[in-house]
């Protein structure tokens, strides 16, 4: 796999060579990202949690100069 154009160490990918592992690996990761969220607010403000989502996240995701760690809720 070739080096990503965002701002990630070499190798952060780890070693999926299939789009669809990594997108899968991805998807999993959030997912896990989201739980640990949900699991540490027992009651979570589920508007501040969308708002994080489609604004945050997604600005996080598609810029290429951002840190590897996604933006903290």
């Amino acid at each position: 796999m070739t080096q990503s154009s965002y701002k990630r160490p070499p190798g952060f990918e780890g070693t999926q060579t299939d789009p669809e592992e990594s997108y899968r690996a991805g998807y999993q990761h959030g997912t896990r990202v989201l739980l640990r969220y949900l699991e540490s607010h027992p009651s979570p403000d589920l508007g501040r949690l969308k708002t994080w989502v489609d604004s945050e996240l997604t600005g996080w995701r598609h810029d290429t100069e951002a840190e590897p760690n996604p933006p903290a809720l």
